[in-house]
């Protein structure tokens, strides 16, 4: 029964290729050139597979010439005929720009004429300078011709020609170069443009899309044989040139890629995108010449891998990304339909061959929109980082001057409190050893009397009050140290009385004259303690410091001033010499004989009293005439 059926099949088939090719021998015929504007192809329709040893013609097995093995040459028959009655010229075109050996030679019954084709012929010392092989054909007026051509190849694609008459023949590639050359001006200014930004943003992303496009211009340079023009002299290097161009091509595009959606695509894919590109470097070193079909696999593998992430990574993010996936998203889909055209159906078609070309346009124009959004968001984020930069820069600047305040002001507290504490300690000292000495006298001394006894203790006595004032400047400043304040309602009649009444035993009070005059019309709110302790001050030196030629006239007058007051205490002292008065503020400074039993801090206690609470002091003296200090208390 397998028998049977295995019998039958072959019968089938046999009949088959039978029907096949008597049909094909019926199609066969001479190709009419009659002059008319439609283009005739030479394909199997019309042409014989020639043995050139015995001559022998057999039908083509494909619609379209090839060379399986490209160590041999391949022959290969047709006829043409003029059916007019004048003699017409018209061109033999191969739509295969690149082709190692092409040799076409009419059959004459004298003499053979044979046109020789080299590939690499220099472009410009061709009969007709053209990127595609062209040859010429001429019959007589009703002249039936038969032609044979060889072939040889390193690549074993198939190959496809065509008869061209003058007139269409210059009209046809007029057109096509009007293309290539739009194509190419565009793609130029596309290239320009994004390197352009390069220069001016360094980006990564945006020298992957450059050299994305260079590789694309060098590789559909040599895929249309447009590139012949540039590099007439090298034409046997197409191959290479054209293998490595798409080579670097892919790698740009995967590159690129990678680079554009980094943040998104997972660490894990990153291996899988050097993996490729190590694999398709090595696979272009390997085999230069390459020229199967597997290439096709490759480019297209790549295109598909790309699309793949960048819809992943929009998916994942939606962000500036969307010009980037229409981009990619053409430029597959074009690449698709000509790798179906070329791998599937085996045809040079004029929609899958110029559809790529459209395709790598409208890719460019959406990728370079997209390389425009992330421009734009870089701008964005360089102003915000730039600002947040500027920002930061004048917080460590304010806080590098805030902490240098700090520090002088611990420095000035430091050598301050160092100066207060060596003084304080002297002060105290003094007065001790003063009266531990008065009081070895009055144990040791047996023979005074009683009067001279009265005047050892008033001795006793006076340094005793010297050393309990000396006490009270240190509690003073001490307590005008203290960041608190305490504030109230001042009543400077009621202060100016409890000062009066703390100096009523001072030798220099009895003969002095103290004019007091109140002219503040609302209450006065501020810090009292320190408030008293600048009036006190200043009232204590007037009195310290009188002359001993007169007696002392102190005129204390207080005034309104809106948003402060304004006290002034006026003398008639000693005066103060003119180049002591910028001193007269410091700490522990004694600027005249009669204080060198005094701490020193009156003053500096006044100027820090005055500092705590917003206020002023200014002083106006002359020496042996008098001081006059005006003091500005601000309300509060």
């Amino acid at each position: 029964m397998r028998q049977i059926v295995r019998i039958f099949i072959f019968i089938f088939y046999s009949f088959l290729n039978l029907l096949v090719a008597t049909l094909c021998s019926e199609a066969r015929g001479p190709i009419v050139l009659d002059n008319s504007k439609a283009i005739k192809m030479l394909d199997s329709s019309n042409s014989y597979s020639l043995n050139p040893t015995t001559n022998d013609q057999t039908h083509l097995k494909t619609r379209n010439f090839n060379n399986t093995n490209h160590k041999k040459s391949y022959w290969y028959t047709f006829n043409v005929s003029n059916p007019t009655n004048t003699s017409i010229d018209y061109f033999l075109v191969s739509y295969n720009y690149s082709i190692d050996e092409i040799d076409l030679i009419k059959v004459n019954k004298d003499k053979e004429d044979i046109q020789l084709f080299r590939d690499t012929t220099n472009i410009y010392h061709r009969n007709i300078i053209h990127k595609q092989p062209v040859f010429k054909i001429h019959l007589e007026p009703y002249e039936t011709a038969t032609y044979k051509l060889r072939l040889k190849n390193e690549s074993s694609y198939y190959f496809e020609f065509a008869f061209y008459s003058p007139e269409k023949f210059a009209s046809s590639f007029f057109f096509e170069y009007l293309i290539f050359g739009v194509f190419y001006g565009f793609m130029l200014y596309v290239f320009i443009y994004n390197l352009f930004y390069y220069s001016l943003f360094k980006e990564k992303v945006i020298l992957f899309y450059c050299l994305f496009i260079l590789s694309q211009v060098i590789n559909m340079l040599f895929r249309d044989g447009t590139g012949l023009f540039l590099l007439p002299d090298y034409s046997a290097y197409t191959e290479i040139i054209k293998n490595i161009a798409r080579c670097t091509m892919g790698v740009f595009l995967m590159l690129f890629t990678y680079s554009y959606f980094k943040s998104i695509i997972p660490r894990a894919a990153y291996k899988w995108f050097i993996l490729i590109i190590i694999a398709r470097i090595i696979y272009t070193i390997i085999m230069q010449k390459e020229t199967t079909l597997f290439t096709f696999h490759f480019e297209l593998f790549t295109f598909l891998f790309c699309t793949f992430w960048s819809i992943y990574s929009y998916k994942k993010e939606n962000s500036d990304s969307k010009f980037m996936i229409i981009g990619i998203i053409i430029l597959t889909s074009c690449y698709l339909l000509f790798y179906l055209s070329v791998v599937v159906s085996s045809t040079l078609s004029a929609v899958g061959f110029f559809g790529l070309y459209y395709g790598i346009a409208l890719e460019s124009i959406f990728m370079t929109l997209a390389i425009g959004e992330r421009i734009k968001r870089i701008k964005i984020e360089h102003s915000l980082t730039l600002q947040l930069n500027t920002d930061l820069e004048l917080q460590v600047k304010n806080r590098t001057l805030l902490i240098q305040e700090k520090n002088n002001q611990l420095e000035d507290k430091s050598e301050e409190l160092n100066l207060f504490l060596y003084s304080a300690s002297h002060d105290l000292k003094g007065p001790l050893k003063t009266i531990e000495g008065l009081c070895n006298i009055g144990l040791y001394e047996k023979d005074s009397d009683i009067e001279e006894g009265k005047e050892l203790f008033k001795l006793i006595k006076k340094k005793l009050l010297n050393l309990e004032s000396n006490i009270a400047d240190l509690n003073t400043y001490t307590k005008i140290q203290d960041t608190s304040t305490e504030v109230t309602e001042i009543n400077f009649d009621t202060l100016h009385n409890a000062i009066l009444e703390r100096f009523v035993e001072n030798n220099n009070y009895n003969n002095s004259t103290i004019q007091f005059k109140n002219e503040l019309q609302k209450p006065f709110i501020s810090d009292s303690f320190a408030v008293k302790s600048i009036y006190q001050n200043i009232f204590e030196n007037a009195l310290k410091y009188s002359s001993t030629e007169r007696d002392l006239i102190l005129n204390i007058t207080i005034e309104d001033l809106t948003s402060h007051i304004k006290i002034n205490f006026k003398d008639n002292g000693v005066g103060i010499p003119e180049d002591v008065q910028p001193k007269i503020f410091n700490m522990f400074y004694r600027g005249n004989i009669n204080s060198k039993n005094d701490t020193g801090l009156g003053l500096y206690i006044v100027k820090k009293a005055l500092t705590k609470i917003g206020g002023t002091i200014t002083v106006a003296s002359k020496e042996n005439i008098g001081t006059t200090f005006e003091i500005i208390l601000p309300r509060k």
